[in-house]
């Protein structure tokens, strides 16, 4: 692979940072790429996975299109994806997947999210027990936080991160003054 950091094919990956009961793994730093995510999707080990942590892995709409039809990891609660290469394509792959039905925290940190994968992440009935949203350093823009503030579904929201996106005072502000999010406690805007 060559990669820094990891040199290692992922099934080797998986074996050594796969927890010991099977629920979390953790490959933050590892450049498994839309390859390495494909295999994991299919990984018979990961059945029981509810943690991944995919931190800087260099995946696209591609790798996450394989984990939203995932016939193996289907029960996740916690998935970070943050500092990838994901656009509107892999936000609406999730907010579409009933793989996803069980997440609770989502962290797309600095990908390439916009408007139209906001609203996806907004409209969506999947998405439903989403505690925590990381939407920082994308391109959501003011479309994209009006979408977010007029959302019936993620009324379970806790956290909801967008600040370096693309806001304006008035996106900012439409935020601030939803009513969609009854148990938000912490909104960054910037």
């Amino acid at each position: 692979m060559g990669k820094p950091f990891n040199d290692e094919p992922v099934a080797v990956l998986v074996k050594k940072f796969l927890s010991g009961d099977g629920t979390a793994l953790d490959l933050r730093l590892k450049y498994i790429g839309d390859a390495g995510l494909e295999y994991l999707a299919q990984c018979p080990q990961l059945v029981d996975l509810e943690m991944l942590h995919l931190e800087r892995n260099e995946i696209t709409n591609r790798g996450v299109r394989a984990l939203a039809n995932s016939s193996v990891i289907t029960n996740l609660k916690e998935l970070h994806l943050e500092r990838n290469e994901i656009g509107d394509d892999g936000a609406k792959a999730i907010a579409g997947s009933a793989n996803f039905s069980y997440l609770n925290f989502i962290n797309l940190w600095k990908n390439k999210v916009g408007a139209e994968g906001a609203r996806d992440i907004a409209g969506s009935t999947v998405l439903a027990n989403l505690k925590s949203l990381d939407l920082a350093q994308n391109n959501i823009g003011d479309a994209g936080a009006e979408a977010l503030a007029e959302s019936n579904t993620l009324v379970r929201l806790e956290l909801l991160e967008v600040f370096g996106s693309g806001l304006t005072d008035e996106g900012k502000k439409r935020l601030k003054e939803s009513t969609a999010f009854p148990k938000l406690q912490t909104l960054v805007v910037e």
